[in-house]
């Protein structure tokens, strides 16, 4: 009897130590988890929408603006714009590729670009090389006829040294200072030298170091950063900023847009052209609706450079 239970104990031990349940591992969307299989991490990348699924989420949105159709078209400007939602080493900037594809039809149909004369960088394509060639390349491009037009909306993160960076997709908050020339200043300085009769600039970015959850893009550290202000040729240079250099630049859930970027064109796509006239309207629309969200998000668009220039 003995060696019987001895037996059945065995048999118990073997099942319990060979039972492999099966388990399903849930991957939440746009997160990256690390899965440790036989003694290996494997890192399972945050899912992306691709090309075509993105353009179905444009598509059903587009009903927000009515764009005014610009019966001449502009051959000889040019428009560069970007929007960067995922970043490989830092937190999304939600709808930011949305709110760049808004700005493009923008320019086609409204500002009356052709779509040959426009580049367009979304998420991965707007890498730290992609954006300097395409800088340079948009600045040989521009002609003393026409106009030029400059969109962003992703990360800016103020430097150490108190200047202020675009961040590229490929790259982090705390080495972008190894990328002069992403810098505002440097950009600021090469767009007024080029042959364009204006330069316009719209920058939804926030510059305060942190993300739209007031996250720190310095992780790990609170760092005391001072902003130095941008120089602006005034007059080439016409800027439009999300805010203030400490202010968030909000999203936009219930538009699926970036705040500014939405009112922006809200007024543009009426086929208005005087960029002074509408600024109150967008800072007092903006302001408005961050301080909506909390005291905290409060955002005040502000304008610079050359106030009187046409659009158009």
């Amino acid at each position: 009897m003995k060696n019987i239970y001895l037996v059945l104990i065995g048999l118990i031990l073997f099942s319990a130590c060979t039972y492999k349940p099966k388990l399903t591992k849930y991957v939440p969307k746009n997160e990256t988890t690390r899965i440790v299989y036989k003694d290996r991490i494997v890192n399972v990348g945050s899912q992306k929408d691709s090309k075509a699924e993105l353009e179905k989420k444009y598509n059903s949105l587009k009903y927000e603006y009515s764009f005014k159709k610009n019966r001449n078209k502009n051959k000889d400007s040019f428009a560069l714009i970007i929007g960067i939602n995922n970043y490989k080493r830092n937190t999304n900037v939600e709808y930011a590729d949305l709110s760049a594809m808004a700005f493009e039809e923008l320019a086609q149909k409204t500002l009356g670009i052709p779509k040959e004369n426009i580049i367009t960088l979304l998420n991965d394509d707007a890498t730290s090389g992609q954006i300097k060639a395409n800088i340079e390349l948009i600045k040989e491009l521009s002609d003393r006829r026409g106009n030029l037009y400059v969109y962003f909306a992703g990360h800016g993160v103020p430097a150490k040294d108190g200047s202020t960076y675009l961040l590229p997709s490929d790259m982090s908050a705390d080495s972008i200072h190894l990328e002069p020339n992403l810098k505002l200043d440097t950009i600021y300085a090469k767009l007024a030298k080029a042959e364009a009769k204006n330069v316009f600039v719209f920058m939804d970015s926030c510059f305060s170091g942190k993300d739209d959850s007031g996250s720190l893009l310095y992780k790990g550290v609170a760092p005391v950063l001072r902003t130095k202000k941008n120089v602006i040729n005034a007059n080439k240079l016409t800027i439009l900023t999300a805010g203030k250099s400490t202010d968030f630049a909000n999203d936009y859930t219930n538009k699926q847009q970036r705040m500014f970027t939405y009112f922006l064109i809200k007024e543009l796509a009426s086929g208005k052209k005087n960029l002074n006239k509408i600024y109150p309207d967008i800072q007092s629309d903006v302001k408005r609706a961050s301080l909506r969200k909390g005291i905290g998000y409060k955002q005040v668009p502000q304008i610079y450079g050359n106030k009187k220039v046409s659009l158009y």
